[in-house]
């Protein structure tokens, strides 16, 4: 049980680890929100002197678990399968030739769960480059604000080599293309965009009411997030994401969100345990099915055990959404860097450090 002291002493040392951890790192934005269950369960946030605690942030690649959690709503009402063919849902032919190898087309093969594990195999539209332009990635990464279409997107994935055929990889590989992908799907299913689906399905429902899909390219709400300490005004690449890469969210959302995911608000408990059968990406990070787990790697075989972080982040932006099971802490917000896409596992780990 945590007494007022007791409270106080954790707070203290929360607020020194973040602002040396911002010292450190040389951040100019970041935010944290932390939520530890309990018999008396405590809530802490802080934030550096650059942005406000209640400062909208784009949470980025983050966004899949959001698309998860409706995905699993639709499978729970019977409306699709996570084996189901995505040809079967998407069959609109310009869905077609998305993952060509050696001249066969695997498409057909690609299912709703290799989408949410990264195991398409389907290229990332973000890394298509030619001789005459460079990829869509190091342009926004250099600084230039560009737009595309669905168009756009599906001709350059045919254009691309693909990773792998459907399923056969013993890796996950990230693809942009995998999450606009899930976004059509429930645009098909639902027969609505996907910015109302995300509202109507738990947005609204969560009383999410700073979170939402970034349309306007007026709209200068949402923090800068910067690339080797350069921020990036990006108004038309981030609304052409849309839902599946533009969502605007703070901290406390995050966490509303994260808190109701797993605690079986959005869906039955039972559907979680489903979705945790982990593949290695890289140094101690594995993919599910629709969310991830990262524990650092013991540099010594004797070393102390490292926590274990279940969740998504947005490499590309620094947001994060983590949950720690074996200290029953959740933890939200933005590092605010495409730099270290690790970063939030660091901050995370050094302020579950100030328990001990």
């Amino acid at each position: 049980m945590f007494s007022t002291d007791r409270k106080s002493t954790i707070f203290t040392a929360w607020h020194k680890a973040f602002d040396q951890f911002s010292n450190k790192k040389k951040l100019k934005g970041l935010v944290l929100s932390i939520f530890k269950e309990d018999t008396e369960p405590i809530l802490w946030s802080d934030s550096t002197k650059d942005i406000s605690l209640d400062q909208p942030y784009f949470i980025t690649e983050l966004g899949n678990i959001h698309l998860l959690a409706i995905i699993i709503k639709l499978k729970i009402r019977g409306l699709l399968t996570l084996d189901q063919s995505i040809s079967e849902i998407l069959s609109e032919n310009e869905y077609s030739g998305l993952i060509n190898i050696k001249g066969k087309d695997f498409t057909d093969e690609v299912t709703v769960s290799h989408l949410l594990s990264q195991r398409s195999g389907i290229p990332d539209f973000l890394n298509h480059s030619s001789k005459d332009e460079p990829s869509i990635k190091s342009r926004i990464y250099s600084g230039e604000d560009l737009s595309w279409s669905i168009k756009d997107i599906l001709n350059n994935c045919k254009d691309q080599k693909a990773n792998f055929k459907p399923g056969k990889s013993t890796k996950s590989v990230y693809s942009a293309t995998n999450d606009l992908l899930l976004g059509k799907i429930i645009e098909k299913i639902t027969g609505d965009s996907l910015e109302k689906a995300f509202h109507d399905f738990h947005f609204s429902r969560l009383s999410m009411n700073q979170t939402y899909v970034y349309t306007d390219i007026h709209d200068r709400t949402p923090a800068l997030f910067s690339y080797k300490n350069h921020p990036l005004i990006l108004p038309l690449a981030m609304s052409s994401f849309g839902g599946s890469g533009g969502i605007v969210s703070t901290a406390r959302d995050s966490l509303t969100f994260l808190k109701a995911f797993f605690h079986g608000h959005l869906f039955p408990m039972s559907e979680l345990e489903n979705l945790m059968n982990w593949i290695p990406v890289k140094q101690g990070l594995r993919q599910g099915i629709g969310i991830s787990h990262y524990q650092k790697p013991r540099i010594f075989p004797l070393a102390s055990k490292e926590p274990e972080f279940i969740g998504y982040t947005g490499h590309t932006s620094g947001a994060f959404s983590l949950y720690a099971p074996e200290f029953q802490i959740f933890m939200t917000g933005t590092t605010n860097q495409s730099d270290d896409p690790f970063l939030p596992y660091k901050l995370a780990s050094a302020m579950i450090k100030e328990l001990n």
